[in-house]
């Protein structure tokens, strides 16, 4: 390798001869970021001609690299914020077994606004997932508010219709320009009483003990539109059970109908292992592979009896 120094003060670009007939010529970007270097093979330049050439061409590279360079420090934001304020470590809940997996979109796309969250209530266990709509700092960002204000509305009311409302009346005040999905259910870990709210997202699939996996019929219009929300579904998680929640990520495919790739996931979850853990890298084994979006699975089981 060749070490070179840059020099304060000194016009740009700078160049420098290193081993090998190499000619480094480096050049700022508009903003002063840090240099670009063009490397080109080192001639005989009696005119003096050469040497401009090769510093407009490293302006010009440098201009052109500008936007590659802040696209992949807002992607580093945006990863810094996901790993920062999604929990890597759920609480425990006596009467349910809860586990998630979350895997970031491949390294070619933009960063998403997935996220999952599991809180304890007064009322039971409220768990969800969802999506800010978008792949960008703003979808990241957004999804970290969304999460911090669902924490702090389901201490005063856990309900999921009324939790639904708020957050979507906070969505449309703050970033009227976004809209999200979310799925929330509340369960009660005794009785498996569970509600569902759902604001346009993939509803979460039933898995019970011997018997045919189905998706819950819960339904409602995005976050952010200032729609009116159905009640929320009430459906009875029996004991064994199991509750699959995923956002898109995980079954969207391009070109295929998303209905095809729900059906597939149905059968795959009816004959996957029962502990949530176990059933969530099942599915990412089968449908995760090579995905261009964020995927996040949220899994419980009622204890057996």
């Amino acid at each position: 390798g060749v070490r070179t120094t840059l020099r304060p003060g000194a016009a740009w670009p700078q160049a420098y001869f290193g081993p090998g007939g190499a000619r480094l010529s480096l050049s700022r970007t508009r903003d002063g970021r840090l240099p670009v270097c063009l490397a080109t093979p080192d001639f005989a330049d009696p005119d003096g001609r050469v040497g401009p050439l090769v510093a407009q061409l490293a302006r010009a590279t440098a201009l052109a690299a500008e936007p590659l360079v802040l696209y992949e420090q807002e992607r580093h934001v945006a990863h810094t914020l996901q790993h920062s304020f999604l929990p890597s470590v759920l609480p425990a809940f006596t009467g349910l077994d809860v586990d998630f997996r979350y895997e970031p979109a491949s390294q070619e796309a933009e960063m998403g606004g997935d996220f999952y969250a599991a809180l304890p209530t007064p009322e039971g266990v409220l768990v969800g997932v969802g999506d800010v709509v978008g792949h960008s700092l703003d979808a990241a960002t957004v999804m970290v508010e969304l999460r911090h204000a669902l924490r702090a509305y389901c201490l005063e009311d856990p309900r999921p219709g009324h939790l639904v409302t708020r957050l979507d009346r906070l969505l449309q005040h703050y970033h009227p320009q976004l809209t999200a999905t979310l799925c929330l259910a509340l369960v009660d870990p005794d009785t498996g009483r569970t509600r569902v709210a759902n604001a346009g997202h993939i509803p979460p699939l039933i898995v019970p003990v011997g018997g045919a996996a189905r998706y819950a019929r819960a339904a409602g219009p995005l976050l952010g539109l200032g729609l009116s929300h159905p009640e929320p579904t009430v459906l009875d998680l029996a004991p064994g059970a199991r509750l699959l929640m995923v956002t898109d990520g995980l079954v969207e495919t391009r070109g295929i109908d998303l209905s095809l790739s729900l059906e597939e996931l149905r059968r795959a979850a009816a004959v996957a292992p029962a502990a949530p853990g176990d059933l969530c890298d099942a599915l990412l084994a089968r449908f995760g592979r090579d995905r261009a979006d964020d995927i996040a699975l949220l899994a419980l089981r009622r204890a057996p009896r």
